[in-house]
């Protein structure tokens, strides 16, 4: 069998969206002919779930420990504004640093990293970003060993209109000298949406057999195990609609906020009928957003849940809501593919035409624009009428669905195994 190194700074048991990919790639690559090794960065005080241990049972995980992690710490109520004093001069390192912070962690590791990666002998190396210094690491060890390089992009780097971190012109200038020498020194690059893939291909004038896009999936064996019933309230005579997220500056509640506003003035009765939940609290601007609307009443904040339980979670809403930033057009939020485990009707307000495609294609809901407030006002009064009249149907009448297997875990993972195939057998 084969041995895959794949490079992937967030991975379970951290709880980030990054963390999903490369954990149901690893989980089925040995179905397909590839060992996968794990080098990840360690998230101290964090547990594996019982499920997540099985089904990365003799998988090797190199742990990568960093001194200390901002993305998972929590700051105690009476530490927070102490902390805020700091905040400011590491959103400045944050800011001026190319690629990310975590940049400092791999040039510190990278001789003990490199140890471990050579005994491991493996055949390619797969990196996935962000962190895009998680390329920057694939692409160095590539070279070092002398072994194939696939650099997965998530997100697009910097062609996307809505970076994922402010940046200073130094950082990102550099971050593009970085992202130019990856792009063409990987031996294939993967993107997850076509979208992004032609964004990048355009703009690099890349061939054809240079690109590849394997979207995101969704896994039951993930969710399919026993666990303790989600014990949130729920009303039941409310119109729920779940987002299985939390609102921040990628994924921004302003299109349901403007849209729930003007529903409020046309029919109060409809709009005070309509609860959102999400997990997590928002950030700030999206809280003050939400509050200055007057409208708090109509979301709930729960806390975030275990992966195990989202098909518990999800199956209490009435419609499972997509949203993210309208700028973000190359891009397919993960969140997408959760929804697709589960055959409760879908809301999307992105701007993708693809992910408008995929719905329709699996008949799994409906899609507006962001910026169609009326639009989108309008179908929320008819889905809170609906409710109202106890309608089993909402906007999802269809009684036989398309099977939507070719969005499971198992078979994105055996694209990603024919992928590596060719790189080898191409050399």
């Amino acid at each position: 069998m084969k041995k895959v190194l794949m490079i992937a700074p967030y991975f379970v048991p951290r709880r980030r969206v990054g963390s999903q990919r490369p954990f149901k790639f690893a989980i089925h690559l040995r179905d397909y002919g590839y060992e996968p090794v794990i080098v990840t960065i360690g998230t101290p005080g964090v547990s594996m779930t019982e499920n997540e241990k099985e089904l990365l049972e003799g998988i090797e995980i190199i742990t990568v420990q960093a001194p200390f992690d901002q993305t998972v710490k929590k700051p105690s109520p009476e530490g927070e504004k102490k902390s805020l004093k700091g905040q400011y001069l590491l959103d400045w390192i944050d800011k001026h640093t190319p690629m990310d912070t975590w940049l400092f962690l791999f040039l510190t590791k990278y001789l003990s990293i490199k140890k471990r990666v050579t005994n491991v002998q493996p055949d390619l190396i797969w990196a996935t970003g962000d962190p895009w210094s998680s390329l920057w690491l694939g692409e160095k060890l590539s070279r070092a060993l002398e072994i194939p390089f696939i650099a997965d992009f998530r997100d697009p780097w910097t062609l996307s209109k809505l970076p994922l971190r402010n940046r200073s012109s130094f950082s990102e200038g550099v971050d593009m000298e970085i992202e130019k020498r990856i792009i063409h020194s990987a031996n294939k690059l993967i993107f997850t949406a076509l979208l992004t893939e032609y964004l990048y291909s355009e703009f690099y004038n890349l061939p054809e057999e240079k690109t590849a896009t394997i979207y995101n999936s969704y896994a039951n064996t993930i969710s399919d195990t026993e666990v303790d019933e989600w014990d949130a309230d729920i009303d039941s005579e409310s119109l729920n609609m779940i987002f299985f997220g939390q609102f921040r500056r990628l994924s921004p509640v302003k299109p349901i906020v403007k849209a729930l506003k003007i529903l409020q003035k046309k029919n109060s009765e409809a709009s005070k009928r309509i609860k959102i939940h999400s997990f997590g609290k928002p950030d700030k601007p999206n809280m003050n957003m939400i509050t200055d609307a007057g409208l708090l009443q109509n979301f709930t904040f729960h806390e975030p849940v275990e992966p195990e339980k989202k098909g518990q979670v999800l199956k209490h809403a009435d419609i499972l809501l997509l949203s993210t930033d309208e700028k973000r057009e190359e891009v397919i939020p993960a969140k997408l593919w959760d929804y697709l485990s589960v055959h409760t009707p879908i809301f999307s307000i992105v701007p993708n035409p693809e992910v408008a495609d995929i719905i329709m294609r699996t008949k799994a809901g409906v899609q507006v624009h962001p910026g169609e407030k009326m639009e989108i006002a309008a179908l929320l009064e008819s889905f809170s009428i609906e409710k109202e009249n106890r309608s089993n149907s909402l906007f999802m009448p269809e009684s036989i669905l398309p099977d939507r297997g070719i969005y499971e875990a198992n078979q994105t993972t055996k694209q990603l195994a024919s992928i590596f195939d060719e790189v080898l057998e191409n050399g």
